[in-house]
């Protein structure tokens, strides 16, 4: 997989952006992030702003979509 392959999610109560896989971005709440975590938001590209160029991307999710 790559970046490319994942969405932008977030959890409202950390603000810690996640990974999500794009195939299961259009589908209803809630989101499972990469590494496991529940996700509240899904917006974007996680190669994007509200990704990788986020304040506080999760390193973990990181880890995961660029291996």
């Amino acid at each position: 997989m790559s970046t490319v392959d994942h969405a932008a999610g977030r959890e409202q109560s950390t603000g810690v952006a996640h990974a999500v896989l794009a195939s299961t971005a259009d589908l209803p709440a809630p989101w499972a992030a990469i590494c496991g975590v529940s996700v509240d938001v899904v917006q974007g590209k996680w190669n994007g702003p509200r990704g990788l160029g986020s304040s506080a991307p999760c390193p973990e999710c990181r880890r995961i979509a660029e291996s």
